[in-house]
């Protein structure tokens, strides 16, 4: 399906985000920007709108599900209706995927994408007689030429391995050993039991990541970083610590003083590794009706080790989508909106950008995704 006015909006995305003539020599006739939509008349009905950055014509999908990701040049989800994994590609075609599946026995599925889109993995839990959770974990290439199993883990009673981050090789993966239910207690998803997966060569190995502590933290991964968010107690906020994975060694910054900003969402790290934002929020009456939120962006230099608020409060949950324009502004969403915002990391000021939450650019745009 077409949308001319859409494609004119989106056009604005371009120049504004891009920061340049959608007609310029960076991008090919086969490049893409990627977004995910609400339905109109129902907030469950997910589109997927693909805009040529050559033509800005725009195609619209209906893709509704969960876990919409992009994957060289398509987006990968979970159809929850069909229970199947599938694939939408800019020529609005829903494909099932080609090799990965689930069975009527599966009970979850999981999966991260390498940055690049040229490299998957998942993992496949699965309920036993007494209950007790089983999960294969698999990697590929995109076009599925190099199927591998990593390792069969469990069971064990409500706990399962989900895929977070691969390294900056290719030849490790991040993961956590997740506890059931743990996901609902929050309001952003924290982390836990995170270890290293080896995969390079012939064999495969693991190993714990340095300075993973018991605790459900915020987390992010970045080059040969990861970054986790300890809460210190009456500080608000959180001590912000940085694992180097290549030596072991671990710093540490001082957490921002905002009292009741107590809850954190997932960290996002610049592509040159030396800046990080994540959202933070003040959430009363979360497991009540009556719910009310204050949310800021915390920006982490990592090089000179401070951590500062770089805007006013928002009255909504939020997520780092991207960073752009030479890592002085970051892309965000206000969860639930199903809109794009970019905020100046300079002074905090904020622009809505897209009615969509941007997943990325496929095709011909050189760089990371």
């Amino acid at each position: 399906m077409k949308h001319t006015i859409l494609a004119l909006l989106l056009l604005l995305w371009s120049a504004t985000v891009h920061g340049q003539d959608p007609l310029s020599p960076g991008i090919s006739s086969a490049s893409w920007d990627v977004f995910l939509r609400l339905g109109p008349d129902n907030a469950k009905e997910t589109r997927i709108v693909f805009v040529d950055l050559l033509t800005g014509e725009a195609t619209e999908t209906v893709a509704s599900g969960e876990g919409h990701t992009l994957i060289d040049a398509a987006v990968l989800y979970f159809d929850t209706a069909e229970r199947k994994v599938r694939l939408v590609k800019p020529d609005g075609v829903i494909r099932d995927h080609p090799f990965i599946a689930v069975n009527a026995s599966d009970s979850r599925i999981d999966w991260v994408v390498d940055d690049y889109g040229g490299k998957v993995a998942w993992s496949i839990s699965r309920t036993n007689d007494t209950g007790a959770l089983t999960t294969n974990l698999m990697v590929a290439d995109a076009a599925g030429a190099e199927i591998r199993e990593l390792l069969v883990y469990g069971p064990r009673p409500g706990i399962r391995l989900i895929p977070l981050a691969f390294d900056s090789s290719g030849s490790a993966l991040y993961v956590e050993v997740h506890a059931d239910g743990t996901e609902d207690v929050n309001a952003y998803t924290r982390r836990s039991g995170l270890f290293a997966l080896d995969f390079g060569g012939q064999n495969v190995a693991t190993r714990p990541l340095s300075g993973e502590r018991a605790c459900f933290c915020a987390v992010g991964f970045g080059g040969a970083r990861w970054l986790q968010l300890v809460a210190r107690e009456g500080t608000g906020g959180g001590e912000l610590e940085i694992h180097d994975i290549s030596n072991g060694t671990t710093r540490r910054i001082p957490p921002v003083s905002l009292g009741e900003y107590k809850e954190a969402g997932n960290i996002l790290t610049s592509p040159d590794g030396k800046l990080a934002v994540y959202a933070l929020s003040r959430v009363t009456g979360f497991a009540g009706g009556q719910q009310e939120i204050n949310t800021v962006m915390v920006l982490a230099d990592l090089e000179s080790a401070r951590q500062m608020v770089v805007n006013y409060p928002m009255t909504a949950l939020a997520q780092p989508l991207r960073w752009t324009e030479d890592n002085s502004a970051v892309l965000f969403t206000q969860v639930g909106s199903g809109a794009t915002w970019k905020m100046q990391i300079s002074d905090g000021s904020t622009v809505k950008v897209a009615d969509g939450v941007y997943l990325g650019t496929i095709g011909g745009v050189s760089g990371r995704r």
